[in-house]
């Protein structure tokens, strides 16, 4: 499923997320009232020489702004107060807003300066490394998000509480980069600790548990567990319909859809992407890449129904929407590619086909490590639609590069198990390629076939 940076359940996941709602016009009249009134106390209160009751009324009127999705001028304000006082929560509080803003870098960047001058305090360290977690995560450094929000959850844990928000917050996105990374059998007892953690908290039907039911759920379904996924994706989506958050909803829809898809039930997958889609058209309008991820999910539920024609619509539709609001380039946009170009193959238009899984490839291997789960499996879909054209050559080329990425990798931080497992698909396929390549080879020939 094609993916798109995580605010509430993080990324990589199966769940595309959105980002803030509109505001309503009288909640922004009155936001700005309140705006203008408290940069103005800001100024006077600086002006009086009171440096913290002006930091305060600056990070004051910034959250108001944040708030009515005025970043930049909310950013400008905390500017302000930092330059005032250059201490740990301004910075912090601007590194959150450049991470609003998708400005991963410069939100890594000021959380580093804020650390250094954390003076030890573990419960401000505890916050800034969950932040740097997020923006590692934002960034696709698994290891590294799964560093920081390991540390900030011990921090959390021993200074907060055991059973505190924070602390679960923070074990929550720990288990998201462990998920990441395929390291699934470490990041399922995590998920279940939060669980646990979130039914104390918050009740049963708290919108906190849909997001880890459906981010275990994900684990499970990664792992072979369907049976086991199943039933947690359907209370996500019951916790996410009385909580009243359409985009919540539209996020337990899409991942149970994709569960569905996965199992190969392309009719109850499709009725899922509908419900989305007319949640997404409701929420952020026809043009958003949300609506774009969408519309690609009920292209793969129509392929799965062998209704081919329709899906590759559906594809068409989708990729322009993605490229439009994530660029021509984005890893984000790599499984609707994918799918639309196993799309048109089906439909014996293989020239756009082979285009397209070309261009899946550039975008993999210039964006992506070369051990990267999408490059490889990119890697193995290609090399299937070479060999589905009579290509075994070159389809054995593409995978030789791919395995020599994946069995030459060392460290990285995942444990070599999970790499030896998804290697399986790409040796399955090698395998069938070499064996396709002795059949047409000469005698002589077919004896060297998996020599190196």
């Amino acid at each position: 499923m094609t993916r798109l940076p995580a605010i509430l359940i993080g990324a990589g996941l199966a769940c595309a997320v959105l980002s803030s709602m509109p505001a309503r016009a009288a909640v922004v009249q009155e936001s700005a009232v309140q705006t203008d009134d408290g940069i103005a106390a800001a100024r006077a209160l600086a002006d009086a020489g009171d440096v913290k009751g002006a930091v305060d009324a600056y990070l004051a009127a910034a959250t108001t702004l944040r708030d009515a999705d005025k970043f930049d001028e909310a950013a400008t304000a905390v500017e302000a107060a930092i330059a005032l006082s250059q201490t740990v929560v301004p910075l912090g509080a601007l590194a959150r807003l450049r991470q609003d803003q998708g400005r991963y870098d410069d939100a890594r960047a000021l959380l580093d300066r804020a650390l250094a001058i954390a003076d030890g305090d573990p419960v401000q360290e505890g916050q800034l490394r969950y932040d740097q977690a997020k923006a590692y995560d934002s960034l696709g450094r698994n290891e590294e998000a799964e560093v920081a929000a390991r540390a900030s959850y011990d921090l959390r844990r021993i200074n907060i509480g055991q059973v505190h928000e924070k602390t679960a917050d923070a074990l929550n996105l720990y288990a998201n980069a462990l998920s990441a990374q395929g390291r699934h059998a470490e990041a399922d007892p995590a998920y279940r600790q939060v669980l646990g953690m979130y039914e104390v908290l918050y009740g049963p039907k708290d919108f906190h548990l849909a997001i880890v039911l459906s981010n275990l759920g994900n684990s499970l379904r990664r792992t072979g567990r369907g049976r086991q996924a199943n039933p947690l994706y359907r209370r996500a989506v019951s916790v996410a319909e009385v909580s009243g958050d359409k985009v919540l909803l539209a996020q337990c829809l899409t991942n149970y859809g994709w569960y569905l898809h996965t199992q190969g039930d392309g009719r109850k997958s499709e009725a899922m992407f509908q419900r989305a889609l007319a949640l997404a058209l409701d929420i952020v309008g026809p043009d958003h890449p949300f609506t774009g991820v969408v519309r690609a999910n009920i292209g793969y539920a129509l392929a799965d129904q062998g209704r081919y024609a329709e899906a590759e619509v559906a594809f068409a539709e989708g990729q322009r929407l993605l490229e439009a609001g994530l660029g021509a380039d984005s890893p984000d946009i790599v499984d609707t590619l994918a799918g639309h170009a196993d799309v048109l193959a089906a439909l014996d238009r293989s020239d756009e086909a082979e285009t397209l899984y070309r261009r899946v490839r550039a975008i993999t291997t210039s964006r992506l490590a070369p051990d990267h789960p999408d490059t490889l499996g990119e890697s193995s879909r290609y090399a299937r639609f070479l060999l589905t054209r009579d290509r075994p050559g070159d389809a054995l080329g593409e995978l030789r590069t791919s395995l020599a990425a994946l069995i030459g990798r060392e460290g990285g931080g995942r444990d070599w198990r999970t790499s030896v497992r998804g290697a399986g698909p790409l040796f399955e396929r090698r395998v069938e390629a070499s064996w396709r390549l002795a059949a047409q080879a000469p005698s002589a020939g077919a004896a060297t076939v998996f020599a190196h």
